[in-house]
């Protein structure tokens, strides 16, 4: 019988590859600091100087248990996000969407009246 055995002498050799020369960035040129001061002078446009502000009020509210499942129901009945676990409205939000509606209701109904 007859072994072929072989070794690493029988293997092909290569030189490595050539390495190119790294690329030499060429410095940017100075900023014109003339033209800097002048965007930075110029500024920007000013926001509506009549935006009302917004007091925030805190108050507790109590709520029957029965209430507050139906608007869990309601609230779980929303669109949410795909992946969200979430409802797609917070309680709150619902309660103050709910107040407004009715604010407006009530306006609507007095106002035409009277």
């Amino acid at each position: 019988m007859f072994y072929f055995v072989t070794s690493p002498t029988n293997m092909a050799i290569s030189k490595p590859p050539v390495r190119k020369a790294a690329t030499v960035l060429q410095p940017a040129p100075a900023p014109d600091e003339k033209k800097i001061e002048a965007v930075i002078n110029r500024g920007s446009s000013s926001i509506s100087a009549e935006v009302p502000e917004i007091k925030i009020k805190n108050f507790n509210i109590r709520l029957p248990s029965a209430t507050l499942t139906a608007i869990d129901e309601l609230r779980a009945k929303r669109p949410r996000k795909p992946t969200s676990p979430k409802l797609g409205i917070s309680t709150q939000d619902w309660l103050l969407e709910a107040i407004q509606e009715k604010i407006e209701r009530e306006q609507k109904k007095y106002n035409k009246g009277g």
